[in-house]
């Protein structure tokens, strides 16, 4: 028997290696499917391919998806959700609780990504009738970062995912380091609402409680016992608040006999937030800490 000639050899073994790292390792940079992974709620999720019709259960989920660059994949959308521009023309399921099964499954997704907002019951209900479902719990800085990695995977978009997740990481990080370096702690009163007579503030376990933290603020909502609530005028007057956090125009506190007695009405230091950015769990929380941030240290001089 003739033996191969050397250079052959040697050609052939590397091309036999290349086949065998091919297999296991599968294409560079790609998932295994199927894939099995454990959502938020704490279930295992199975995947047979990469999901290309994505149903978004939140506002929060669809900046998401976009912001991974998945926005030619979502096929339904919530009819809270708004943003970014290019979301406008998907169709709509509904409200996100409770969510409209019957709309979600009429638009035949392979994965919806669903959230804590929609509840536990329509998630099983779907995964139940055959659709993959994921459900995201972002309810903490810490909990977004995961999340942010989570759909990365689930969707074969793990390096645009560990770049978001990186970006958020640095900027809490950036935020966190400013606002331990303030002096002193200004207490802060967040009030949403489209009226004086209708205000609700945001206590613990909100992401503005812990924005107003994060920046070296006092939320003096939190330790009451409650996310959303209103506060009467009693404890306002009470706690005194040197800043406001408001999506009203400030000018509208400073014209009203009660508030513009307060510190913050006398200093004049109320400021209009988008409260859609700062409620949602979404990449635009980047620019708004670092904004907010800033804030913090205009009104600290």
């Amino acid at each position: 028997m003739k033996k191969l000639p050397v250079e052959l050899a040697r050609y052939l073994l590397v091309v036999l290696l290349l086949i065998l790292l091919t297999i296991t390792l599968g294409p560079t940079g790609a998932a295994d499917y199927p894939l099995v992974i454990q959502d938020q709620f704490g279930r295992a999720v199975r995947l047979n391919s990469p999901p290309q019709r994505i149903v978004s259960g939140s506002p929060g989920n669809t900046e998401l998806l976009f912001a991974l660059g998945l926005g030619e994949r979502v096929i339904g959308v919530t009819d809270w959700c708004d943003y970014p521009p290019a979301v406008k023309g998907k169709p709509r399921i509904g409200n996100i609780a409770p969510l409209n099964i019957e709309k979600v499954l009429s638009l035949r997704p392979d994965l919806v990504l669903a959230c804590n907002l929609n509840g536990k019951e329509p998630v099983e209900n779907l995964t139940e009738l055959g659709v993959p479902t994921f459900a995201l719990n972002p309810v903490s800085f810490s909990a977004i970062i995961e999340a942010i990695r989570l759909v990365g995977q689930i969707t074969g978009q793990e390096q645009q995912a560990a770049e978001l997740a990186t970006a958020f990481i640095s900027t809490i990080e950036q935020v966190k380091r400013k606002g331990q370096a303030t002096e002193e702690r200004m207490k802060v009163l967040v009030a949403i609402g489209d009226n004086l007579q209708d205000l609700w503030t945001a206590g613990s376990g909100t992401f503005l409680d812990e924005v107003v933290t994060l920046c070296g603020g006092e939320n003096i909502a939190a330790g009451l016992g409650f996310s959303w609530a209103r506060l009467g005028m009693e404890y306002i007057l009470k706690m005194n608040p040197d800043l406001i956090l408001t999506e009203l125009e400030p000018q509208v506190f400073l014209e009203d006999p009660f508030y513009k007695e307060l510190t913050a009405g006398r200093k004049r230091q109320i400021y209009q937030i988008d409260v859609d950015v700062f409620s949602r769990p979404g990449p635009r929380l980047i620019e708004a800490l670092n904004e907010l941030v800033l804030l913090f240290e205009q009104a600290a001089r």
